[in-house]
């Protein structure tokens, strides 16, 4: 009896079939080339998905691939201002407990200022590390969303006018 025999006769779920074939093309000699669409649809006909399905499927990929981006650069522009926010935070507030210091007046002033404007910078430390998903998180993302579409509308109409 030969070892590759019980092989032929199971079944595989479409997922199992997924994820074998991304562990085959991942360890394949040829990992550093990319397939072209021929190569594409030649495995799509072997499979029996037809060129409109795969043309779909493409269509899609390629959508969620571009909503994946946006989510990047929205993910980047909340890093960066948060790592604003906690620079002006760090400065002010090192700036302010110096002055305190040094005028050695008895009552820590600044302190109040460090407390309760880090209260606020930790709500927004909260919403930054721990809010990613979520009506909060996707309206932000919407807002986000909007201000570039018009800041690349403006950018167009100036450079239509000038």
């Amino acid at each position: 009896m030969n070892s590759s025999e019980p092989s032929l006769t199971r079944a595989y779920s479409q997922e199992d079939v997924q994820q074998i074939l991304n562990i085959a093309l991942a360890q394949h000699p040829s990992t550093g080339t990319e397939l072209s669409y021929a190569q594409l649809l030649e495995i799509a006909d072997e499979l029996r998905i037809s060129p409109d399905t795969l043309e779909l499927a493409k269509n899609k990929w390629l959508s969620q691939q571009g909503a994946s981006e946006k989510f990047q650069e929205f993910e980047a522009y909340r890093r960066s201002k948060f790592q604003d926010k906690l620079g002006k935070y760090a400065i002010t507030n090192a700036c302010l407990v110096a002055l305190n210091f040094l005028t050695g007046f008895g009552l820590p002033w600044s302190l109040y200022v460090l407390i309760f404007w880090g209260m606020g910078f930790g709500l927004d430390a909260w919403k930054f590390f721990y809010q990613r998903q979520g009506q909060a998180y996707d309206r932000a993302f919407q807002n986000w969303q909007r201000k570039q579409k018009i800041q690349k509308s403006i950018t167009g109409l100036i450079d239509k006018l000038v």
